[in-house]
């Protein structure tokens, strides 16, 4: 029996259409960019703070959007670079069910039950709300060294009744440097 093999040429043809899509692959172009800062900035190691805000009358809430007196609390930065002249801050948590704006109350151990009808307001440096998990929108300025960034805390009605217990939450933060 004879075999009869295909010309050369038309192998050749065969095999560049086989590889032809495989090497237009390794043709692709991936541009890759970043910058290297010079040292943003450390949280002070002391910033694992707990901010008692007070203790208040459930009479002191006569109707939801009533609020307390706000409790000043600060955010310490150390060993800022000369690349970290400001930061954006996003205070993350649990958003309260009767206004996403608050952080909710949670179970932090604490005995005895949950207050209910009111959330945790966050305040920047001039009491301006802020609102949970955005990101604001105030760039706060950093010079190189330390920063200490203030802010508020305080309680807000979001029912117009609030029963008495404990009032704690967890709350975080991330900073995005500028």
């Amino acid at each position: 029996m004879k075999i009869k093999h295909p010309p050369l040429k038309e192998l050749s043809a065969a095999l560049f259409l086989l590889v032809a899509p495989y090497a237009a692959a390794d043709a692709y172009n991936l541009q890759i960019t970043g910058t290297i800062l010079s040292r943003t900035c450390d949280v002070s190691s002391s910033q694992s703070q707990t901010v008692n805000i007070g203790q208040f009358s459930v009479s002191h809430f006569a109707a939801a959007g009533d609020t307390t007196t706000a409790k000043r609390f600060t955010i310490d930065l150390v060993n800022c670079g000369s690349a970290a002249t400001g930061t954006k801050l996003t205070f993350s948590g649990t958003n309260d069910s009767d206004n996403p704006a608050l952080l909710a109350l949670s179970d932090t151990g604490s005995t005895g039950a949950m207050a209910t009808g009111v959330g945790i307001e966050i305040l920047d440096g001039n009491q301006q709300p802020l609102a949970i998990n955005t990101l604001s929108s105030t760039v706060y300025e950093l010079s190189p060294g330390s920063n200490s960034l203030p802010f508020y805390l305080r309680y807000k009605a979001t029912q117009n009744v609030v029963t008495a217990g404990n009032a704690s939450s967890v709350m975080y933060f991330d900073l995005q440097y500028q």
